[in-house]
């Protein structure tokens, strides 16, 4: 029996699922990745299962070998290259139980459905489902992560050579922007930042005005320091030229923590 392959068809149903398996990837394990990132992670592994399919010297173990192993664990650290080798490897488990989930669903739907029964799993019902099912998981998984309690974090603050590490609360009800750039706000206690400092300030000072239960409305002094560095379970989240704020007194009175980092702040910067 033969069968007909179009190639473009078949490139184009596994960038979309291998991009989609990425992405909840990223959403699972707080991995962070731009864009571009993630659409060539997508387009090298379609690209690859192009190659395998097409390639008729290959034996079907080296096939599998290659496409379970090298090729996954490529797509991984072209989308995330910030992920150590044990995270990279709990990054391929979660990918491959996602796309485990996904193929029952597909399987479920080509069988329980009488439509899919009668006309098959076009493209674009794969695609169509595929992308509705990632949506459905990333939205139930950021309900479930916003539910969760507050949490601390390591964070190394630069500026101008002098280097800091203090614990910081991620609080996500910090929506403090400085009004001018529109960045994110991190608030500092003040004699952190006079211990990063060294006693010079930097030139720019950010009025950044804040509203707080109790206390009314106010402005913090802000200034932009040269790095900060968030050390996650699975990798470092740098941001360049971040905003801090700094508050005159005592973040948390147990001294459990310095800071209180701005939630957004988890979710951007470059991957180091």
């Amino acid at each position: 029996m033969k069968y007909e392959l179009y190639i473009d068809a078949f490139f184009l149903l596994n960038f979309v699922i291998d991009t989609l398996l990425l992405f909840l990837v990223g959403k699972v394990l707080g991995c962070t990745a731009t864009h571009l990132r993630l659409l060539f992670g997508g387009a090298f592994g379609a690209g690859m299962a192009c190659v395998l399919t097409v390639v008729p010297f290959l034996p079907i173990w080296g096939k599998l070998f290659a496409g379970y192993g090298i090729i996954s664990i490529c797509m991984l650290r072209i989308t995330f290259s910030g992920l150590r080798l044990q995270a990279l490897f709990r990054a391929g488990i979660v990918l491959y139980g996602f796309a485990f989930l996904l193929g029952g669903l597909l399987q479920m739907l080509s069988l329980q459905i009488s439509f899919f029964r009668r006309h098959g799993m076009t493209l674009a019902a794969v695609c169509a489902v595929s992308i509705c099912a990632a949506g459905a998981v990333a939205s139930l998984y950021e309900k479930w992560k916003r539910s969760r309690e507050d949490h601390f974090v390591p964070v190394r603050l630069v500026w101008q050579g002098r280097e800091l590490t203090v614990r910081a609360l991620v609080d996500t009800g910090n929506s403090l922007r400085e009004p001018i750039s529109g960045k994110p706000v991190s608030i500092v206690e003040k004699r952190i930042a006079e211990q990063l400092f060294g006693g010079v300030y930097p030139t720019v000072f950010r009025a950044v005005p804040f509203r707080s239960i109790g206390k009314g409305h106010g402005i913090l002094e802000g200034y932009e320091i040269t790095e900060l560095t968030v050390t996650g379970e699975n990798e470092k989240i740098k941001i360049k030229k971040p905003v801090v704020g700094l508050f005159d007194g005592r973040l948390s009175t147990d001294a459990a923590y310095q800071m209180i980092l701005h939630p957004e702040l988890l979710q951007k910067g470059d991957a180091g």
